[in-house]
């Protein structure tokens, strides 16, 4: 994940910094220790690996331990008797994970228990958590957050009005919808393109929906797209498209909002997290692809409006989403949780 290894990166500047991993990876500056040897068992390992993971940790002595993804890491650190331990709520380990059986359930408690601070992304995934929390424990907000250098304004100038988006090509991201809101986008403006950056199991799906329609030449399928190349693609567009069904909060959206793009996310979880509505872009409900053409059409016919929304985005992202900031207020928790668990142990 380049989430992870963006914060295991900052941190390594200051500090002395170890990733466990069930992928391995080569990460400059710091050391990873990848969990392998099981990874035919899919994740049945969780609980097999926690031994490990116990000896590794009282090798290394950390001064705090942070799992990102609550029903794996989590899990895991939980079971080797991690601590400090914060744990990190992201997304589908919260909306979804704990609601499909009891066991996922009880996993769930059981990490949220065992983690000494728990933090979620945004807001909405803060309200998702609370009910899985011990009585009285608090959520902090930690948003991972933009680096307003690397995304910054600056229009390439190309003719015509592009739409795209930056998104895993999965049912959940609903492309679908905005694909089907494209023809009567195009019947207004014949000159607009959609380029969608990513990949996955709905790719072909898509393609074949856009050829049937009529408007595939109007379509890109721009492939994934390595992090570092993500600022210059977004800078290319008008307007950024964030059709999910389901969203734990959408760090692809915030980085349009801080190249001052507009964006129209749909009204779930976590678009709410990141779209001012009618400020920083539009909330549509989702699945509708009937909303997102009005509302597409809408800031075509307005590009002063669209140059409004822009300019508010970067504002909001460098009010709430700055990198440095989030990056701050979680070394301020990891300082917190390592002075008061020596506090306590003494």
């Amino acid at each position: 994940s380049p989430h992870v290894q963006k914060w295991a990166r900052h941190f390594a500047r200051e500090h002395e910094v170890h990733v466990i991993s069930f992928r391995p990876a080569v990460v400059p500056g710091l050391q990873v220790h990848a969990l392998e040897h099981l990874r035919l068992l899919g994740k049945v390992r969780y609980p097999l690996e926690a031994p490990r993971v116990r000896r590794l940790l009282h090798r290394l002595r950390p001064d705090v331990v942070h799992a990102l993804h609550l029903t794996s890491y989590g899990f895991v650190a939980a079971l080797a008797g991690a601590h400090p331990l914060i744990t990190s709520v992201w997304g589908y380990d919260i909306l979804q994970a704990p609601h499909r059986t009891p066991l996922h359930s009880w996993v769930t408690r059981y990490a949220l228990a065992s983690a000494d601070i728990v933090t979620a992304t945004g807001d909405a995934l803060a309200e998702e958590t609370r009910p899985f929390v011990p009585p009285g424990r608090n959520i902090h907000v930690v948003p991972y957050g933009i680096d307003l250098d690397v995304f910054r304004p600056g229009r390439n100038g190309a003719s015509g009005v592009t739409i795209g988006s930056v998104k895993a090509l999965v049912p959940e991201k609903g492309f679908e919808f905005l694909i089907g809101a494209m023809p009567a986008v195009l019947e207004r403006y014949p000159d607009t393109r959609l380029v969608l950056a990513g990949d996955g199991p709905e790719r072909r799906r898509l393609e074949q929906m856009a050829q049937r329609l009529g408007i595939r030449a109007k379509v890109e399928f721009a492939g994934e797209l390595p992090h570092d190349a993500v600022p210059e693609f977004v800078r290319a567009l008008d307007v950024f498209v964030q059709p999910s069904l389901t969203e734990s909060f959408g760090v692809s959206a915030l980085e349009a909002s801080a190249t001052a793009i507009p964006v129209i996310a749909s009204d779930v979880e976590g678009g709410r997290d990141i779209v001012r509505d009618g400020e920083t872009g539009v909330l549509v409900p989702p699945g509708s692809s009937t909303a997102l053409s009005a509302v597409l059409l809408s800031l075509l016919d307005h590009p002063d409006r669209r140059r409004a929304m822009g300019d508010a985005g970067r504002a909001f992202v460098a009010e709430r989403y700055n990198w440095q900031d989030n990056a701050a207020a979680m070394q301020a928790l990891y300082i917190g949780a390592s002075e008061a668990y020596r506090g306590r142990h003494r």
